[in-house]
């Protein structure tokens, strides 16, 4: 293990990620551990055995990371990975197609808290509960690979380096799955779109599909046959010419960061008027909590209200040069935020909007020609309701440039208002009482290196 682990190179551990073996004696000791004496519960697997003295099947709620039992997403999806490199390959008369479906179908039911999709980081084995669950926390924690074990895994498409299209599903033969569509999925430069329609009755693709797997390049059919099962068919484009003409394109630069800045209250003079000054609340959270981060920016806005929350779109959305304070965007009442989903807002020339409270923009031409040098971006979120609006994830984009690097600084969004075991937490942000009531104001600080 430890010749495995460290390297004498950087005079340190490293983490070691190998291909999952799949040779004849390592799947019989996995096929010996897929009893429910031992990794199979409801909601399992367990990350130990159960007959194991130290397992349980519960854990103490307020000590974190205890994984002696208890099912964990990304485990799991790695743990799926291995089922389906085998049963795709038929190497085990235990690890089979079927029993490959029986536990994606419990990862699928895992996946759940209410009623709704939710990935926390860890799950009660054996019970329809999340164990590691804390706000602020557990609710973000896609980091389960799901799609992966739904697209390479389920569905069997296997990505290649050559020109070929490889694609070996697990998907049921019964009656259940007599159809299923994959549109536009990105695929070697090209958009793919994959049909299953067992009888021919369900899609009608232009009027040239007919039963069976039907698969299609950019809307043209390239292959077809009547049964669900392997294929390995080249694709009908040049992969070398689809990426050269892919590296050829614009490849604009989300420059969003947000390195750490010291805790503590800080304040600054407004840009509004009637407003002297604002204060920025921090709290248990650093700067990095926030991570990643044509000339536009993009919200991915959070709302929990069509199920019973307090979270919703803004309002209105008012985005400024911070410099010149110069209306870049606005949109008030913002009609078109798309919530639980990354809202890009394309700026307009500046000069040509000077009154926010008149000029609805946001919908620039980004062919335009104008230039906007600015080194302080600013955000006004209006609320819709009274004091809420969240947001997570801020990108701001602009045309790659080489040189000198620019980051933003400072981009961190909110200022939550809860608890996290047991302790009230406040993060960074503000919220200012003046125009429309509750407003809270991002800050994007644009230097270079």
């Amino acid at each position: 293990m430890e010749e495995t682990l460290y390297s004498d190179e950087l005079n340190f551990w490293i983490d070691v990620v190998k291909d999952v073996g799949t040779d004849e004696a390592k799947i019989r000791g996995l096929e010996a551990g897929l009893t429910s004496e031992h990794l199979l519960t409801e909601y399992g697997p367990t990350t130990l055995e159960q007959d194991n003295p130290y397992y349980t099947a519960f854990k103490n709620t307020t000590n974190c990371c205890v994984w002696n039992g208890q099912s964990w997403p990304f485990s799991t999806s790695v743990y799926l990975g291995t089922l389906a490199r085998i049963a795709r390959d038929g190497l085990s008369d235990i690890i089979t197609p079927a029993f490959f479906n029986q536990e994606m179908s419990k990862y699928t039911s895992t996946n759940y808290k209410d009623g709704v999709p939710y990935t926390a980081e860890s799950h009660y084995p054996t019970i329809d509960m999340w164990s590691g669950d804390t706000t602020n926390h557990s609710e973000n924690y896609l980091h389960s690979t799901y799609m992966d074990n739904v697209f390479t895994n389920f569905f069997g498409i296997i990505p290649s380096l050559d020109d070929n299209f490889v694609m070996k599903p697990l998907v049921p033969s019964d009656s259940e799955w007599s159809y299923f569509m994959i549109e536009n999925l990105p695929y070697h430069g090209s958009l793919l779109t994959l049909v299953w329609d067992q009888d021919g009755t369900h899609y009608n693709c232009a009027g040239n599909h007919s039963a069976g797997l039907s698969l299609y390049s950019n809307g043209t059919l390239f292959h077809h046959q009547p049964h669900l099962g392997p294929v390995n068919k080249t694709l009908p484009f040049e992969t070398a010419t689809a990426a050269q003409y892919l590296a050829s394109k614009p490849q604009w630069q989300n420059i969003l960061a947000n390195p750490q800045r010291p805790l503590g209250p800080a304040t600054q003079t407004s840009p509004h008027p009637g407003v002297s000054t604002r204060t920025a609340i921090t709290g248990l959270y650093p700067a990095w909590k926030m991570n990643d981060g044509l000339l536009c920016l993009s919200l991915a806005v959070f709302a929990d209200s069509d199920r019973g929350g307090v979270v919703a779109c803004p309002e209105g959305l008012h985005i400024a040069d911070g410099n010149t304070n110069r209306t870049v965007a606005f949109q008030n009442p913002w009609t078109d935020c798309v919530p639980n989903a990354l809202n890009t807002i394309f700026f307009s020339d500046p000069a040509e909007n000077t009154d926010p409270n008149t000029t609805t923009t946001g919908g620039g031409d980004i062919d335009a020609g104008y230039v906007l040098e600015t080194d302080h971006l600013q955000v006004t979120l209006s609320d819709r309701l009274r004091y809420t609006t969240a947001i997570s994830e801020i990108q701001v984009w602009v045309p790659p440039e080489r040189g000198p690097r620019y980051e933003v600084e400072d981009g961190l969004v909110g200022a939550f208002i809860g608890g996290f075991q047991g302790e009230a937490v406040g993060m960074n942000g503000t919220f200012e009482e003046g125009g429309t009531e509750g407003m809270p104001f991002i800050d994007a600080i644009v230097v270079g290196e």
